[in-house]
């Protein structure tokens, strides 16, 4: 599997065998599926001829690192299940990004920003006024933590664990529930401490307008928990921050686990 490099000064060549062509484009098609499911790699935003330059170059730098399942499949059976393996290790990991999303959205169910949702540029769906800061601060994390340099070892860890044609894994569906219900679980523990905060807000202003019937508690309401949630919300950022680090560390902690089995 092993390709030679020549070529004269100024030039660059690879000369790969017959069989090293399969690999490489094996290997090429696993890249390909974790490069447009990953996180920030695989957005939407980014254009779709740099997503594939960028499956090229890591199918390239990674292709000495696969290892060839014995009795290996067909090229043409074994690419589209490739290309899920690829599809399903980059989903694992955007779990932590989708975790921290979440608890964005159950703070903006919670302080009442949902009523005023409009479409969002980026997700083509119904987005909140916090929903665009808890993308960015999962954006901004993300590659404040060097988890874009992580993606690219797990893509090497799992030529290595996974061998290419070797066809779909028996445990990746069960790792991928496991994570699945891992981020959730991670996405509600963030959000919970602020959503117990609101809820005793709304409690109070309830407790209120029934102390005081004049007290017209539909106006009242709504602006006491919006102005609660964001003091609450600034006053509880360094702790946000700390918990989606947790859930990033988490999700790829067990992601690169549950590949080392």
């Amino acid at each position: 599997m092993n390709g030679s490099f020549a070529g004269a000064p100024g030039a660059f060549g690879l000369s790969l065998g017959g069989g090293e062509v399969a690999s490489l484009f094996l290997v090429l098609m696993r890249s390909t599926g974790l490069v447009v499911a990953a996180p920030i790699l695989g957005h939407r935003s980014v254009p779709a001829p740099v997503k594939a330059g960028l499956a090229a170059v890591l199918a390239i730098a990674l292709v000495r690192n696969a290892t060839v399942a014995p009795g290996a499949l067909p090229v043409l059976v074994a690419a589209p299940i490739e290309l899920l393996i690829g599809l399903a290790l980059g989903f694992a990991l955007s779990l932590g990004f989708q975790a921290i999303e979440l608890a964005g959205r159950l703070l903006s169910l919670q302080v009442g920003f949902t009523i005023g949702a409009v479409l969002s540029p980026t997700s083509s769906e119904g987005s909140s006024a916090l929903d665009p800061f808890f993308a960015i601060l999962a954006g901004l994390l993300f590659l404040a933590l060097d988890l874009h340099l992580a993606t690219v070892r797990v893509l090497a860890t799992s030529l290595a664990a996974l061998p290419i044609g070797g066809g779909w894994p028996a445990d990746l569906w069960l790792l991928a529930a496991r994570l699945t219900t891992l981020a959730l679980e991670l996405g509600v523990r963030v959000a919970l401490p602020l959503a117990l905060v609101l809820l005793l807000t709304e409690l109070a202003v309830a407790l209120l307008a029934r102390a005081i019937p004049q007290v017209n508690v539909f106006i009242l309401g709504l602006p006491v928990k919006i102005l609660v949630g964001l003091a609450v919300l600034g006053m509880a950022l360094p702790g946000v921050v700390t918990g989606a680090t947790a859930i990033y560390r988490a999700i790829f902690t067990g992601v690169t686990a549950g590949l080392a089995r």
